[in-house]
């Protein structure tokens, strides 16, 4: 009974601190100075911060497209990991690849259906 009265207390008096989430969007500029990364969203400019633990951070660039999953911290978004870094980030598929100079694509498996 002590250790549910505990548990109890600590949950009212500790709540969750951090909530995660995820933003998506064109990156429009990285502050390496404030550590911060401006994205381009549906829903208008969103502010992320990011540190040392942050993972993909070393390859945010201007105009890249990225995923970037985040603790919200009161007011703040600590940015977690960040994927698919690079400028226009979506991979080529196999059937959108150009094999030849005069621009031949070749066919996928899933095209030959």
């Amino acid at each position: 009974m002590k250790k549910l009265t505990t548990l109890l207390i600590a949950l009212v008096l500790f709540p969750i601190a951090a909530l995660a989430a995820l933003l998506e969007g064109t990156v429009e500029k990285v502050d390496q100075a404030k550590k911060q990364i401006v994205l381009k969203t549906d829903k208008g400019p969103a502010t992320v911060e990011f540190d040392s633990a942050t993972k993909g951070v070393d390859s945010v660039r201007a105009g890249a497209k990225v995923k970037i999953n985040y603790d919200q911290k009161g007011e703040k978004r600590l940015a977690t990991e960040i994927t698919g870094v690079g400028a226009g980030s979506s991979k080529d598929s196999p059937s959108e690849r150009p094999v030849s100079p005069g621009g031949a694509r070749e066919k996928s498996p899933t095209d030959m259906k």
